[in-house]
């Protein structure tokens, strides 16, 4: 796991109330793709699986992670926002929640980071998937956008 990933889980746990709620956690971080958990327990519903809300926030927070990850690598503290998103859930989740963004090219990540640096805003498409016995539970689709540099969040 890359020395950034425990950035991740610091903001989560300072800024982000919900995901914190979710116990999300960093599974796995390699630059590629950012693998986040989230226990049953705190999403259980009345069916004994995920409920879809939970499912959902697990799913943006993947991919608004790997956002958040690159950019730390690349020495941007970024304010992101999810500017789109668009999920299918295809079965039920009766388990921990595990959602892994897709990798995307280096080029795309280049791109992003230099409109950003040229612009002061950039946008992303990222993928995330949650898998249930090694089939897609979940597919999320979100537009990721950084606004300039985080603001100092006071809690």
């Amino acid at each position: 796991m890359k020395d950034v990933a425990h950035k991740l889980t610091e903001f989560v746990q300072t800024h982000l109330p919900t995901a914190r709620a979710l116990e999300i956690e960093v599974a796995d971080y390699d630059s590629q793709s950012l693998t986040l958990r989230a226990p049953l327990g705190p999403s259980i519903n009345d069916k004994h699986t995920a409920f879809g809300g939970s499912l959902y926030v697990v799913a943006v927070m993947a991919g608004w992670g790997m956002v958040y990850l690159r950019c730390r690598e690349a020495g941007i503290d970024p304010n992101i926002v999810v500017a789109r998103g668009e999920i299918d859930y295809l079965a039920p989740v009766p388990g921990d929640i595990v959602a892994s963004s897709l990798p995307v090219t280096e080029g795309d990540w280049e791109i992003f980071l230099q409109q950003f640096e040229e612009r002061g805003k950039a946008k992303i498409e990222l993928q995330t998937r949650i898998l249930q016995g090694g089939e897609p539970a979940v597919k999320f689709t979100g537009l990721y956008a950084i606004i300039g540099h985080a603001p100092n969040i006071q809690v």
